[in-house]
C-alpha cells in the first residue's frame, strides 16, 4: 500500500493497543514503524535494477523478520523509556512492533505487487490481490479516527471509541473487498466459458481507488486477455481485448537470470514487445495507461527495457521505465463512470 497508508494503520495499531498508557506516543511509534518495512528501498543505489526488484517486499516483509525485530526494537523501546518509569513493558513494546510490522505485510499482500512473506526459507511471491495501492475508502476511515484519538485524553473513551471505529470499519471494507472478489471471479469465470477462453492461469484485481471496479487478465497460449467488471454493471457480460505476449522472443534469453527475475515478478503476465532497437517487457497487472477504459491501445504502466552484452547474446540487466500514467481529467471521469456502472 502507499506510505501514507501504511503510517496510518500503523499509528492506527499502535494506538489501539497501547494510547490509553502512552497518549500519543503510541501512534507516533506506530505510525514509524509503520514504514520500517519499506525501508528496504534504501539498497537500491548501491545494487542493481535485477537485485532491487527481488529485494523490495523481501525479508523485511517476511514472518521472519517481524518475528526478529519485535523483541529486539521493543527492548530498544524498553530502554529508551525506562527512566521515564513508564509503566509500559518491553513486551508491550515489542507487541507493537509485531502488530504494527505484520498487519504492513498483511495488507501489502492484499495488492497485487507481490509480498515475500515466506524469506529467507522462499521466494514465494503472494499477491491476494482484493485492494488496490491507494484506497481512499480504506485508508479515510482510519485517519479520521486516529487523527480524532490524537485531540482527545489519553483516558478518554471517546478517544478509543473513535480510533477503534475506524479502525473496525477500514477492516471490514477490506473482508468485503475479499467477497467482492470471489463474485468477481464467478463472473469472468463464466465469461471465460462463454467466450471459449481457456486460460492457463487468470487473477482479478480491483481498479484504481475502491473495490467496486476489477480488472481480470487471462492466459491463454501466446495471448494474454483483459476485461473489466464492475459490480455495479446491469449485466455480466465482459469485453476481452487481446494482447500477444509474444513469448517467442524471449525464448533465445531462457533462464538468464534478469529475464527470469521478470518473470517472476510479473507472475507470469507480461507481454513483450520489439520497439528497435529495444526489447521491451510489459507487467500487465499494473495496467495501461488509460486504466483499460479505451478500446483503442495505450501505453502499458510498467515496463522494462531489457540490456544485452556486445553481441546482444546474453540479457545483462534491465531498466525499469518511469510509470507511464493518465493523469487527464477525461480518464478519471471515464474511471467513476466505467466504476458505477455507467457508459461513456
Amino acid at each position: 500500500m502507499d506510505t501514507l497508508t501504511q503510517i496510518t494503520l500503523g499509528a492506527s495499531v499502535g494506538e489501539a493497543l497501547l494510547g490509553k498508557k502512552l497518549g500519543n506516543k503510541a501512534p507516533m511509534w506506530g505510525a514509524v514503524f509503520g514504514v520500517v518495512p519499506d525501508l528496504d528501498v534504501l539498497v537500491n543505489p548501491f545494487v542493481s535494477e535485477v537485485q532491487a526488484l527481488a529485494i523490495h517486499r523481501g525479508i523485511s516483509h517476511s514472518l521472519f523478520f517481524s518475528i526478529i525485530a519485535a523483541p529486539l526494537f521493543g527492548w530498544l523501546l524498553h530502554k529508551y523509556y525506562w527512566n521515564n518509569k513508564s509503566e509500559v513493558g518491553w513486551r508491550d513494546w515489542s507487541l507493537l512492533v509485531f502488530l504494527v510490522i505484520i498487519t504492513h505485510i498483511f495488507i501489502d499482500a492484499c495488492t497485487s505487487y507481490g509480498t515475500q512473506v515466506l524469506q529467507p526459507f522462499s521466494n514465494y511471491s503472494l499477491s491476494i490481490n482484493s485492494i488496490f495501492i491507494v484506497d481512499p475508502f480504506y485508508t479515510l476511515p482510519l485517519m479520521a479516527g486516529v487523527l480524532t484519538a490524537l485531540f482527545l485524553r489519553r483516558n478518554a473513551p471517546k478517544r478509543r471509541w473513535s480510533n477503534n471505529l475506524g479502525l473496525a470499519v477500514s477492516t471490514l471494507y477490506l473482508m468485503a473487498g475479499l467477497g467482492v472478489k470471489a463474485h468477481v471471479n464467478a463472473v469472468f469465470k463464466q465469461n471465460f466459458a462463454a467466450q471459449d477462453i481457456q486460460p492457463q492461469q487468470y487473477m482479478t484485481t480491483p481498479a484504481p481507488l475502491s473495490i467496486f471496479l476489477w480488472t481480470g487478465y487471462a492466459e491463454e497460449g501466446d495471448t494474454l486477455y483483459a476485461g473489466l467488471y464492475s459490480i455495479f454493471d446491469d449485466d455480466t457480460d465482459i469485453n476481452f481485448q487481446m494482447v500477444p505476449q509474444n513469448e517467442k522472443l524471449l525464448m533465445p534469453y531462457r533462464n538468464q537470470l534478469p529475464v527470469e527475475r521478470i518473470k517472476w515478478f510479473s507472475q507470469g503476465y507480461y507481454a513483450v514487445e520489439q520497439n528497435s532497437p529495444n526489447l521491451v517487457v510489459h507487467d500487465l497487472r499494473f495496467g495501461r495507461s488509460d486504466l483499460w477504459l479505451d478500446d483503442k491501445q495505450a501505453p502499458f504502466v510498467w515496463n522494462y527495457r531489457l540490456q544485452f552484452n556486445a553481441d546482444s547474446t546474453e540479457v545483462t540487466g534491465f531498466k525499469q521505465q518511469e510509470p507511464s500514467f493518465n493523469a487527464s481529467g477525461e480518464v478519471w471521469n471515464k474511471l467513476i463512470n466505467r466504476t458505477f456502472g455507467k457508459e461513456f
